[in-house]
Formats: C-alpha cells, structure tokens, sequence
C-alpha cells in the first residue's frame, strides 16, 4: 500500500470516527460555557474544513489497525475517540507550554479562551478519555481488553509526560546529543504513535507477539514523525501562523542538535543566542539566520536521511507483521514520511 491509498483508507473511515467523536466527546448534559464550546473547538467539530481540525490520523489507525486483524469498527471506536481527546489534550497543553498562539491556523485553545479555562478544558480532555474507554463495554469489548485498554492509555501517558518534561528540559542545554534527543523522542512520541495500534491490535485479538512487533514499528515510525515535524516547521510551518515557531520556542530539535555538534564556537554561540532568546523578542530575521546557519552544516540533509532510515526500520517491521497489516503500515510510513502539515 502507498501514501495515496493509505489516504484513502483514512477518507473513508473518517465518518464513523467524527460521527463517534460527536456521541461521546461531551456528555448528554446542560453545556457549559468555555468548556463544552472549547473541547468541540480544540476537537474542530466546530468547524467544517479538516484543515482546521487536525488529521484524526491516531483514532483512524486505531480502527485501519483493528479491522486487518479481523476486529470490529464497532468495537474499537469508542478507544479510537479516546485515543483522539487525549491527543488534543496533549496539544492544548502544550500550546500552553510552549508559548504558541495558532494552530489549525486559528488561534489555539488558550489563546481563544484564556489561560485558566485552557489548562481545564485540557485536564476535561484527559479526563473524558477514560469515561470513553469504558464505554466498550456497551460495544462488545471483554472487561479483560477494557483493563488492557486502561492500561495502555496509563502507560502511554506515563511515557508522554516523562518525554514532554525531557523535551522542555533540553530547551537549555547546549550538550545535547543525537543519542540523547532520539531518547527523549522515544519517550515522548514513540510511544503515544504506536498506542492507537496496539489498542486496535488488543480489541482484535493480536497475539502478544505482534504487540511487541507494533512496538517495534513504533520506535521507529515514532523519531521518523517527529523530525519530520522538525523539518515541517523550517520548511512548510505547521499552521501555526509562521515558519520557524520551534526556533521562536528555542527548541532543541534534530538539526538543532547536529548544528550544535558541527558549528565552530563562535557560529555556535550565534545559533544558541537565537534559540535561547525571549519569543517576543525573536525577529523573523532571527529565525532566518538560524536557518540558514542549520542549512550551511548541512543539518537539513542529515535530518531527511534519519528520515530515510527510521522508515526503512519501519517498513521492516511492517513486513513481518500479517499481510493486511503489514500493508497498511507500509502506507502509514509512506504517508508519514511525505507529509507536509
């Protein structure tokens, strides 16, 4: 399967995870202002355009994953909508960390409705996804899988929240090494990207084998999303209203981390004058020289060849999964890896 028809495959069960995510994102319950309108707003079932909602790209593998292995829709949505509420909990979060101020191209969830009721319409986010998760019980999911289900969104929180904290850690640092960021992306995104298909895989009834294997596939899918986002950033920006934000941030990222271990002391101390900058203070003429300083020691490159080598690891792992799977996986990672939002 190639990126065409893996996009394919998410058009089409992009209906029953939106008409899913509208039944049970918010309880049957009076609404409340700056809460009910900001979970539907930082969700984007406000809005028609999926430009302005995100991909739905976590709850939709949730589901491609489970039905190649022979499971049923209906019994792995109500996993899939929580796989979604906590990734936009996470995002509004981390809007909120790093200072960002768009996202979708529309001002983020904090920026609309204040600091105060952005943090609770996050922690409402979180929240939600458990009292999702139990909703398989009505859907024909084992109390055993459901436990398991639990679990994995613990585990997958546990890691996520270790690897945010080392991300903003690292955002001071001037030591950081290649080994040192792939770790902290690992921590951070690998596990969160592999957490929709191991949840499909337990509704299916995969062996623990093939868990494993989709961890594996993870580890690898995981570092190659992320430095791919990386280079978005730079190169196409990621609807946050500019190019550059993670430079604005002073995020360490995987070309940061290269030019650091390639610059002189003196171009060096250029680039690390512009990271560690105020935002407000960061000039696009700044964020400019920095990438130019990133493409000069060739840091751009060497971030599409660890590109290039994540998804072959990926693809190898695919290819040892059963067909079906392994061929939708193969179209993940070729859809991954060509994105440019």
């Amino acid at each position: 399967m190639n990126r065409y028809e893996f996009a394919e495959q998410l058009r089409q069960v992009a209906p029953a995870v939106e008409a899913a995510l509208r039944q049970w994102a918010l309880p049957e319950a009076e609404p409340i202002a700056n809460l009910d309108d900001g979970v539907r707003y930082a969700l984007g079932l406000d809005v028609g355009s999926d430009l302005l909602r995100g991909k739905r790209l976590r709850p939709a593998l949730a589901v491609l994953t489970c039905e190649a292995l022979g499971g049923q829709r209906s019994h792995v949505l109500p996993f899939a909508v929580a796989i979604e509420l906590v990734h936009n909990y996470f995002l509004v979060h981390d809007d909120i960390e790093d200072g960002d101020v768009m996202r979708h191209a529309r001002p983020t969830v904090w920026q609309k409705f204040g600091l105060p009721h952005g943090i609770n319409i996050g922690d409402y986010l979180h929240g939600r996804a458990t009292a999702v998760i139990l909703r398989s019980l009505d859907c024909g999911v084992s109390l055993a899988d459901v436990l398991r289900l639990l679990n994995l969104l613990a585990e997958t929180l546990d890691h996520t929240h270790r690897g945010q904290a080392l991300d903003m850690n690292a955002r001071s640092r001037a030591d950081l090494t290649i080994e040192q960021y792939l770790a902290i992306v690992a921590e951070k995104t690998g596990h969160y990207l592999a957490a929709p298909m191991i949840g499909g895989a337990i509704v299916a009834g995969a062996s623990e084998s093939l868990l494993d294997e989709i961890r594996t596939y993870g580890s690898a899918v995981g570092p190659m999303y992320q430095i791919a986002d990386d280079l978005i950033d730079l190169t196409e920006g990621k609807g946050r209203g500019e190019r550059g934000a993670d430079i604005r941030e002073g995020k360490r990222s995987f070309m940061v981390v290269f030019a650091l271990s390639r610059l002189d002391a003196a171009t060096q101390k250029d680039l690390l004058e512009i990271l560690d900058r105020p935002r407000q203070a960061t000039s696009p003429r700044d964020v400019a020289r920095a990438i130019e300083l990133l493409e000069e020691c060739e840091a751009i490159e060497q971030a599409r060849a660890a590109i290039r080598d994540f998804s072959r690891r990926a693809r190898e792992s695919a290819a040892r999964m059963p067909e079906r799977l392994g061929r939708l996986l193969t179209g993940a990672t070729d859809s991954l890896e060509s994105r440019t939002r």
